[in-house]
């Protein structure tokens, strides 16, 4: 019994699949040789421009039945598969000398924080910046993002997010209408003090100051002593502090190890937050970007057009380059409903060139952009931690 008359149309198929894999290959070679080029001379291995000119060639030859819309998505995924050859046979480990990239800030500058002295930012700062710079203390956000311009401080520091609560949503939009740069970043774990004055007693104590973020991060403390009242006040160390001028045998604070022993509070029970793996992330934040620009971390705020795929449009200038996004945070724009300002921090890619053509892309499809800086982390050893907190 002969076969189904299906199966020679399979075979005339199986042979062109055949051939448009020898040609693909081939394709990817000329693709790899072109990579080489580009490398050498530290030019973007993606090259948006081309893409589109191949890409309206393809269609306007196309003569069907497949449609231009089909042709375009086939094309653009030769292409990219193309680009991530490319990416894999000529990108290498990106290096950075860590310390260099911080090595020009002034050590001895004045430094604005937000609380009063003992507070986590503060030692924030002094990790950053060591024990010679001059803190500045800031009552609030809003005035801690003031004290550059106004003369009060040549540097700012500023917390953006903890692991537990999220992002600093204020100190973002702070961040936005300011024209301060990043120029490094630590992150800080942070352990919780239930403080009182010198001669407070655990079992006397009926409510507890400090900070809502503290607060919030020491649930399982108040849900295991019920009697207890949190008070929310304007920082952790500033509510140490006035606990301990009180005398008030009744009244406590949450606050670091470190207020403690600035104000000569008693420390009632330690480590009393929810999780051990509680870090907070801080800037620094200059007037001027760093010069020459190094480090490993970049960030960016960008305003969308409002209009559908802005989002998947901005991000595929780092997606199809390998950029590897650390973080997208969005914030309402006030004054234009249901539109967003995003924060981007994204890992700084091997080649320069990707990053240009990456923010040259992204600048078509955004109608803003505003380039925060290039920075590094600093890292500091467990002795100065346990040193500065």
């Amino acid at each position: 019994m002969s076969e189904p008359i299906i199966n020679n149309p399979r075979a005339e198929i199986d042979a062109i699949d055949t051939e448009i894999l020898n040609l693909l290959n081939k394709r990817a070679e000329i693709a790899l040789r072109v990579g080489a080029a580009k490398t050498k001379v530290d030019t973007s291995l993606c090259d948006p421009q081309r893409e589109s000119e191949v890409l309206a060639r393809l269609t306007k030859e196309n003569a069907g039945p497949f449609d231009a819309q089909s042709i375009e998505n086939i094309f653009q995924r030769i292409i990219d598969e193309s680009l991530h050859l490319q990416q894999k046979t000529y990108r290498k480990p990106f290096e950075t000398a860590e310390d260099a990239a911080h090595e020009n800030l002034e050590k001895k500058a004045r430094v604005a924080f937000q609380g009063e002295k003992g507070s986590f930012s503060e030692a924030a700062a002094i990790g950053i910046l060591g024990s010679d710079c001059q803190t500045v203390p800031c009552q609030t956000f809003d005035d801690l993002y003031k004290a550059v311009d106004l003369g009060f401080a040549d540097y700012i520091l500023s917390p953006l997010e903890n692991s537990l609560v999220g992002s600093v949503h204020r100190c973002y939009d702070l961040l936005l209408h300011s024209n301060l740069h990043i120029v490094a970043e630590i992150i800080l774990p942070i352990s919780h003090f239930l403080i009182g004055s010198a001669d407070a007693n655990f079992e006397n104590i009926k409510t507890v100051e400090s900070h809502p973020v503290a607060l919030a991060q020491c649930e399982r403390f108040f849900a295991a002593h019920p009697d207890m009242k949190g008070v929310a006040s304007d920082d952790t160390a500033g509510s140490v502090r006035r606990v301990i001028e009180s005398s008030d045998k009744t009244r406590a604070a949450i606050g670091g190890k470190r207020t403690a022993e600035i104000y000569g509070g008693k420390i009632l029970r330690e480590h009393i937050e929810d999780h051990v793996e509680n870090y907070t992330r801080f800037v620094l934040l200059s007037p001027n970007a760093n010069t020459p620009e190094k480090g490993s971390k970049i960030s960016l705020i960008v305003r969308l057009k409002h209009e559908p795929g802005a989002l998947h449009n901005a991000l595929r200038p780092f997606v199809r380059r390998g950029i590897d996004l650390s973080k997208i945070e969005s914030r309402p724009i006030k004054g234009a409903p249901w539109q967003f300002n995003f924060y981007f921090d994204l890992k700084m890619p091997v080649q320069e060139s990707e990053l240009r053509g990456a923010l040259e892309e992204i600048k078509k499809q955004a109608e803003e952009v505003r380039y925060l800086g290039r920075y590094s982390r600093i890292e500091l050893p467990d002795e100065k931690l346990e040193e500065i907190l």
